[in-house]
């Protein structure tokens, strides 16, 4: 663990490193040419090595590259979300397909799983190891969109670490599911407070497939749900969120979604303006039957 980013900010040293020493290489190569002579092989050997190190850092920091200083301030409601988080157990983000809500979800899991939160971060810490799932419609989208963007391309030799989790934070192999070729079941990650490590965050890939029974039993600490679930399923995901002992807080249960459902009753419960008008308008007025002396039925208002 000797290697290991300690702050957000070592990992965006990383990016950063490739392009450095790029200059560096170059400038030493036109000190050589400007002297007439020729790189030895064996600098050129040193520098070659540089440039591939520096350069699987890039690859296995992905994280590092999303919502940097120049480009940030563009991404105005990703950021109203992220800060939600401080406040509210139960969010959600309804938008246009690649418009960001998915990656935006993962973003903010990876720092939650690592500790590893950038200085500018407003939302929500988990100052201790955290126990996650995450879940989509099916498992094969489990595996090729979410599993992805934690992990790396599924199936490819040598991609674990090229997702959203940097390579040195896992703290062993993900276990594999039985039944979807290529797909991780559990993956772990070393978690940080402080820079100083204090243990090993667990998360979990779901799909809805699985039915609501498989969604039933361990209390979570954050749950991801990407793509609108039956609203059993996710009434059972706020359940495992449910704290149990006095002062523990809940869990974090968040929704991202493309609402190609329509204006369902999960949607209407985020937002209760796009409940539909009764078609017949609500009875002010009450009345009741009554007699008069002569024995005649009349209507009484109230």
């Amino acid at each position: 663990m000797q290697d290991l980013p300690h702050a957000y900010n070592d990992l965006l040293a990383r990016i950063t490193a490739l392009p450095e020493i790029e200059q560096r290489f170059l400038k030493r190569s036109l000190a050589y040419a400007d002297r007439g002579r020729e790189m030895p092989l064996l600098e050129i050997a040193e520098w070659d090595q540089d440039l591939s190190d520096a350069e699987y850092r890039l690859q296995t920091t992905q994280i590092a590259t999303w919502f940097r200083d120049d480009i940030r301030p563009l991404y105005k409601k990703h950021l109203a979300f992220f800060k939600a988080g401080a406040l509210y157990d139960e969010r959600a983000v309804f938008g246009g397909n690649r418009t960001g809500k998915t990656h935006c979800g993962v973003f903010e899991d990876v720092l939650d799983l690592t500790g590893l939160y950038p200085d500018w971060w407003e939302g929500n810490r988990f100052d201790h190891p955290i126990d996650m799932w995450v879940a989509t419609d099916t498992a094969k989208n489990t595996r090729d969109i979410l599993q992805e963007k934690f992990c790396g391309k599924p199936g490819v030799p040598g991609a674990l670490g090229t997702g959203m989790v940097p390579i040195e934070l896992f703290a062993r192999e993900p276990t594999l599911k039985h039944g979807t070729p290529n797909a991780y079941e559990t993956i772990y990650v070393y978690h940080q407070t402080h820079g100083i490590v204090d243990g090993v965050s667990t998360c979990m890939f779901k799909s809805y497939d699985q039915g609501r029974e498989a969604f039933q039993g361990t209390h979570q600490d954050k749950i991801h749900l990407d793509e609108e679930p039956k609203i059993e399923i996710y009434s059972e995901c706020s359940l495992r969120l449910m704290s149990t002992s006095p002062g523990q807080p809940n869990g974090k249960l968040v929704l991202t979604e493309t609402p190609l459902l329509g204006i369902s009753e999960l949607m209407q419960s985020f937002m209760p303006e796009l409940k539909p008008e009764p078609d017949v308008a609500p009875i002010t007025e009450y009345q009741h039957v009554d007699v008069d002396e002569d024995g005649n039925e009349i209507m009484i208002d109230e």
